[in-house]
């Protein structure tokens, strides 16, 4: 059986000079990216070439279960820095080939069987392994959660409920209509509208190039929801080449208001604001 004391005390003796050989050479490698943080994972660094020190002492399983938090709070954290996954990936092999090397020089120099040598090894290579495996599980789902959290907010930006005064307020949409930014207008319309304690709701539609019959049924539906909640929903920006596409797509606003510019539809609100 493979005595790992010795492998440990030289990887203690060099663990800081381990980091900042790697700091220096990923610094080099991507300076733009790593250079600015290159304190930060250098820290970390010393402290994974520390855990490697104290779990080759431990039995297998709970060196595997270390290295397994391990991954999971760093493979976070790198995704948080900003760091791509193949740069954080990019120095396992170094930590594998230096302490792959103190196997080989205390199975040398004390003339261990290969027997325990090839032991050492498969063990070594099974931590690094589950380090490598728990590291970019954790990146990817925290990555995937931050690209998620982005999408969102652009999502709502793109259907932007805007207080204009007491209790108005205005969507300017702006761009194509589809299926599912039509569910988020809804959406949002609704729980901005209340949540702002608006009872004269504005959809503008002088940025949205093309009104065909599916962007209609989703703005009456929009005004019928708004309507159940007591406000009062009205239509501006209608452009000439709007209307005339509408007619000829027999889209009939008669039941809603409509107003070719936003100022025309804040002036009908303050002739009647008290009716709101």
């Amino acid at each position: 059986m493979f005595n790992f004391s010795k492998v440990t005390k030289k990887i203690e003796t060099k663990k800081v000079e381990m980091a900042e050989y790697i700091t220096n050479v990923q610094s080099m490698k991507y300076p733009n990216k790593l250079g600015p943080i290159s304190d930060i994972l250098k820290e970390e660094r010393v402290k994974v070439i520390g855990l490697y020190e104290e779990i080759l002492l431990e039995d297998l399983d709970t060196a595997l279960n270390k290295i397994t938090k391990w991954g999971q709070t760093s493979g976070a954290l790198c995704a948080e820095l900003g760091m791509s996954i193949s740069m954080a990936l990019d120095e396992v092999n170094y930590y594998r080939e230096e302490m792959s090397n103190m196997i080989l020089e205390v199975t040398q120099k004390d003339g261990i069987d290969f027997q325990s040598y090839h032991q050492a090894q498969l063990i070594l290579q099974k931590i690094i392994d589950q380090a490598a495996q728990s590291f970019s599980m954790a990146f990817v789902e925290h990555h995937n959660d931050m690209m998620k959290k982005a999408r969102q907010e652009i999502e709502e930006l793109s259907v932007p409920v805007v207080p204009l005064e007491k209790k108005v307020a205005v969507l300017p949409l702006i761009g194509t209509i589809d299926t599912y930014r039509a569910k988020l207008l809804m959406q949002e319309s609704l729980e901005k509208s209340s949540k702002l304690g608006i009872s004269y709701f504005i959809l503008d539609l002088s940025g949205v190039p093309i009104v065909d019959t599916m962007v209609a049924n989703q703005v009456f539906q929009v005004i019928d929801a708004l309507k159940l909640l007591g406000i009062k929903a009205v239509i501006s920006g209608i452009r000439p080449e709007i209307a005339q596409t509408m007619v000829a797509l027999g889209i009939n606003f008669k039941n809603i208001q409509t107003y070719s510019t936003l100022e025309q539809a804040l002036q009908e609100y303050r002739r009647n604001e008290k009716n709101f």
